[in-house]
């Protein structure tokens, strides 16, 4: 389960950084709504949001996609990336829309990572706490927060919406669990059957024989596969375009008969160090 989640770590980076691009044009339709007057928001709040906009998800979407940054601690900037711009849609809209917290705990979902659920569940909270507290100091638009006194917007706006949120994120967190819990029946039957050598032995062959079926950009491309790489990690490891990419990867999986990527790195990642990896060129 472990090996899996590592190694597609990656590649679930690329696709939240997809996702958070797409939030980002929503975000742009919003602010061209009310810039077309079919939502009464001041002009200055709508630069806000969309400046904010930025920040919080093109910024680390480009740091993904196009910098290729895939630290560990880069699922942890994502997620307060976007608690930050929940809760300053929060602030500059309508303390209604609290569900609008779920997103960072969807996006810490595709990680399958527990702390990081977590993490998303406390800064989510923190956030909707500091949203009150905002309005209690400076408040733009007065229809937002109904209440008055920094004692009464805390006590009847924040509290009331963080327990709202709690039931969501709980939701959130017991079908992760459950995932996970399925995951973990499947993957250790397969991972034991690998202590058995001739398991191990019978693998290894079938490894070297799909080798000797490729071309050699396509054992490039393969090893690269099974090692964890992503599309557009390969693609920048061998210096081709990602759909030249894709177009190696439809006929490796034709001549092999699979598509199951994450099957392919269970089986064979372990025998990438034994194989002479020369022919990868940069």
């Amino acid at each position: 389960m472990d090996i899996i989640i590592k190694k597609n770590e990656a590649e679930i980076n690329e696709n939240v950084a997809k996702g958070l691009l797409g939030i980002f044009g929503i975000v742009l339709l919003v602010d061209l709504l009310c810039w077309g007057g079919v939502f009464e928001i001041y002009f200055d709040m709508t630069v806000v949001l969309l400046l904010a906009a930025l920040v919080t998800l093109v910024v680390p979407a480009v740091m993904i996609l196009k910098f290729h940054l895939y630290h560990d601690m880069m699922k942890y900037l994502v997620v307060t990336a976007a608690a930050i711009m929940a809760g300053t849609s929060y602030v500059l809209f309508t303390f209604q829309a609290v569900i609008i917290f779920v997103v960072p705990a969807i996006i810490a979902g595709f990680y399958m990572n527990k702390r990081l659920l977590y993490y998303s569940g406390i800064i989510s909270v923190m956030a909707i706490i500091m949203s009150h507290v905002i309005t209690g100091v400076y408040l733009r638009q007065p229809w937002i927060e109904p209440f008055t006194g920094m004692e009464a917007i805390l006590r009847y706006g924040a509290i009331p919406r963080c327990l709202q949120y709690s039931g969501c994120f709980l939701l959130i967190f017991l079908m992760v669990n459950r995932y996970m819990g399925m995951i973990l029946h499947i993957v250790p039957a397969k991972e034991n059957l690998t202590n058995d050598d001739d398991k191990k032995i019978a693998e290894q062959k079938e490894f070297e024989m799909i080798l000797q079926e490729l071309t050699e950009r396509e054992k490039s491309v393969f090893v690269l596969i099974v090692s964890g790489y992503t599309n557009i990690q390969i693609a920048d490891k061998l210096c081709l375009s990602n759909g030249t990419v894709k177009n190696y990867i439809s006929t490796i999986y034709e001549k092999i008969g699979t598509k199951e990527r994450n099957a392919l790195i269970m089986k064979y990642n372990r025998f990438v160090k034994e194989n002479d990896e020369s022919h990868i060129k940069k």
